[in-house]
Parts: C-alpha cells; structure tokens; sequence
C-alpha cells in the first residue's frame, strides 16, 4: 500500500463515529395531564411505579413523595461507557431539605443517585450519592440546569457536571451493568425533570493518539516525495 493511502485510510478510521446507542430517552411530550405510569417513554420500556401526570411537557413530582422506574432497552456491559443527561426546571421546592433526583439501578438495586441527596447536614446541593459512589456534594444549588453524568464500565470512573458549574468526578465501583433509571423524591422535597436520555458507547481507543500520528506521518511522507520528483 502506498504512504499515502495508508494516512489516508489511518485519518479515516479516525473520523468515523464510535457506534452508540440511545437506551432510554423520554422528552414528556405528550398532552398535559397523560399519565406517566404505563406510558411508553420515547426509547425504552413503560414507567412503573407512582407517579403524576405529565405537566407541562415535563416530569413534575410537587404534591406527593413519588417512585417512577423505566428499564433501558440494553445494559451497560464492558468496554462502554454510559452518559445520562437531563434537564431540572426551576421548583421552589428542589433543594428544600428533602431529596429529589433521577438514580440508576442495576438488577433491581439503586446504585447511584444524582440531584438533591437529603437535608441531613445541610446537605442542600446538586450530589452524586450511592452505596457504590458515596457522597459527593457541590456548593451548588441551582433548581433550573442542565445534567450530564457519565460512568465508565471497566474502570468505575464517573463525573457530574451541570450548565450552572457543578463538577463532580470521581471513581466508584466499576463493572456496575446499569439498566434502569428512577425519578424519585420525598420528605418535602421534589423535583421537575425533562428530556431524559441514556446513551451507552464505546469508551474511545487509547490508541487514537497513536493511529493520529502514522496519519500524519503518512501524510508529510507524501509530500517528501512529490518535493524529491519536483
């Protein structure tokens, strides 16, 4: 194979996009007043539990404590890396004292809670909490933002970060097979959440720098030659 092809064939398998796949996602965009428990959300499989109808066009939990479950279409497995997003609307009542957030379960078990973990303490802040995770806290606060959590499967790796300045990481335990997420809330606290997505991928090779560099070094290669031809 010519230098030249061989950069161009490294460059391009550099460009090409990691396959990825949406597990669950759910915008509640349906007519204000549908209910939430038994609906099919946009991917993945109907909610259960206890839950309020759709206000909005969001996931409103004011007025009671409140437990809704959906299972993924797919669990996190090795080599891939899970990103929950999702957006919190403002609400007097997030970061009251009481807790309210969106968690991930494996098998049936919460493992990781993130949103507004509890009062206790004067624990009133965005968190990232579990058995697996412990309690991590921000000195943030702010009801109306927007969520990315991320979570590597082999290493246990994981951060929290918010449009409003949370930035949270962190190492859990690792080979954590998420495959269902809960909106909950409780003791006076409540939250408003909206376009819930869950997206697992390949976590990205190492040997990207690497492959990066023979296409480079293919490309000057190339041009050594046709300046030795001139």
């Amino acid at each position: 194979m010519r230098p030249s092809s061989l950069g161009a064939l490294l460059c391009a398998s550099l460009i090409l996009p990691a396959s990825s796949a949406v597990v669950f996602s759910d915008d509640f965009s349906e007519a204000n007043g549908t209910a939430i428990i038994g609906k099919a959300p946009d991917v993945g499989n109907a909610w259960t539990g206890n839950a309020p109808g759709i206000t909005a066009g969001s996931f409103n939990t004011t007025g009671a404590g409140r437990e809704a479950y959906a299972t993924f279409t797919g669990a996190l497995g090795a080599g891939q890396v899970l990103t929950l997003s999702y957006e919190t609307l403002s609400l007097p009542n997030f970061f009251s004292g009481g807790y309210a957030g969106v968690s991930l379960y494996t098998a049936g078990s919460e493992r990781l809670f993130t949103g507004d973990a509890g009062g206790s303490g004067g624990n009133v802040f965005w968190a990232v909490d579990g058995n697996a995770f412990g309690l991590n806290l921000s000195n943030d606060n702010t009801a109306a933002t927007s969520v990315v959590f991320t979570y590597i499967y082999n290493t246990g790796d994981w951060t929290l970060t918010t449009n409003s300045g949370v930035n949270l990481s962190g190492t859990a335990t690792a080979n954590l097979a998420f495959d269902q997420l809960r909106v909950a809330n409780g003791s006076g606290g409540d939250i408003n959440v909206d376009n819930l997505v869950v997206d697992i991928s390949p976590v990205p090779e190492p040997t990207a720098p690497l492959l990066l560099g023979l296409g480079v070094a293919g490309f000057a290669f190339r041009r050594g030659r046709s300046r030795s031809r001139a």
